[in-house]
């Protein structure tokens, strides 16, 4: 096989269903210049054979193993290490690609992290549609994530820089944050939904270990004032008189001088 465009990298352990049903997502897809990778965590429900049998039916299947692992980023990692694409996505097994042209509808343009919509399903009739922003700030990323099931990122972000294993649930969001924050890596967001989220799995369903996790990492890598700070800008922004300033901003010079000391009044007045 060429060098493919995209690398699709599934993580599984003890999921067979779910696996099968993400590999038949991949199959039906009218996009071809991808490599699937699957990395499976040893699993003893059949999986392995699942990917045995996809492997004899697949060309595009270029690497899988099947070995016990430290955890899913573990998983992640080691299908980085075989991945040849100028693109790494994962799809890991239980999620599935929203439509045959899902990944044909994708222009991967050199943009570091190409983000798309992501429905999240609880049940059979509840769902969420999770939309990222068109622009991305320090402030969303501390406060909220981009859905990962339908982030394609370059494979230059990966190079010396693979997912921490020392935390179960957030290294995902720690490298969103240091790439597109800190380093200012380029973002664009399409609007076409991508993948369907299963809610049963592992950062899903443990909510609160990630919330500790993403506490521990912003204490141990922001100054509390900074952080701080930029809670008290976010409160503001999102309170009726931070709702205000755009208006006083369009106002004329005179206009816009007292408009700005009643906002600054009603302030210290709402303290």
């Amino acid at each position: 096989m060429s060098t493919p465009t995209l690398s699709i990298i599934t993580v599984n352990f003890n999921n067979n269903p779910g696996l099968q049903e993400t590999i038949r997502s991949v199959q039906s897809q009218s996009y071809t210049d991808y490599e699937h990778i699957i990395i499976d965590a040893n699993s003893v429900d059949g999986s392995k054979e699942t990917i045995i049998r996809y492997s004899a039916e697949s060309p595009y299947l270029s690497y899988w193993v099947s070995e016990p692992d430290k955890g899913i980023y573990d998983g992640m990692n080691k299908g980085i290490e075989h991945a040849k694409g100028k693109y790494i996505y994962f799809l890991n097994s239980g999620d599935f690609l929203f439509g045959p042209n899902v990944l044909s509808s994708i222009l991967f343009d050199g943009t570091s992290y190409i983000c798309g919509n992501m429905r999240m399903v609880y049940s059979d009739t509840e769902y969420e549609d999770i939309v990222p922003p068109e622009k991305i700030d320090g402030l969303f990323l501390l406060k909220s994530f981009l859905p990962h099931p339908a982030s394609f990122i370059h494979h230059s972000l990966f190079v010396n820089q693979e997912y921490r294993t020392d935390y179960r649930i957030i290294s995902d969001w720690i490298h969103m944050v240091d790439n597109l924050i800190l380093k200012g890596c380029s973002y664009k967001h399409v609007n076409i939904l991508i993948s369907n989220f299963d809610s049963t799995g592992l950062s899903s369903t443990n909510g609160s270990i990630g919330l500790d996790e993403r506490n521990k990492w912003i204490k141990e890598n922001i100054p509390t004032r900074i952080y701080d700070s930029l809670m008290e800008l976010d409160n503001f922004k999102n309170s009726i008189l931070g709702s205000i300033i755009p208006i006083v901003n369009k106002k004329k010079h005179r206009t816009q001088k007292r408009m700005k000391k009643i906002v600054l009044l009603l302030s210290k007045i709402l303290k």
